[in-house]
């Protein structure tokens, strides 16, 4: 099982709208894709949102979120702006992928590790 994680920063974009992607997060945690979740909010040199998802089927996962969010018209360009997304391991979080990070001079990983079982 792998951990999909969004750390959300409300502070780097002023379009962003909290309570619909909540929302979408919320919707998206419903599917059979997700097999457990946790939400979560925290301060750190300003407020941020952690939005983590448990399951079986990272690349899927990833697709949807990136189609609902980070492509969506609406909200795609706040997310870009004020998120950073990344996958663990099978094994956990010392060796992840980086999907999206919100500074794009920081190197993010390929979509294609998350359809590999990194040990």
């Amino acid at each position: 099982m792998r951990a999909l994680s969004i750390q959300v920063h409300p502070g780097r974009s002023a379009d962003l709208d909290v309570d619909r992607i909540s929302d979408v997060f919320a919707e998206i945690a419903a599917t059979d894709l997700v097999k457990h979740h946790q939400f979560d909010r925290g301060h750190d040199k300003g407020p941020y949102l952690n939005f983590t998802f448990g399951t079986e089927s990272a690349a899927a996962l990833w697709g949807v979120i990136r189609a609902r969010l980070y492509d969506d018209g609406a909200l795609g360009p706040a997310m870009k702006a004020a998120s950073m997304a990344m996958c663990s391991s099978e094994t956990g979080w010392d060796d992840y992928v980086l999907l999206h990070h919100y500074d794009a001079t920081v190197p993010i990983g390929s979509d294609a590790a998350l359809g590999e079982n990194r040990r």
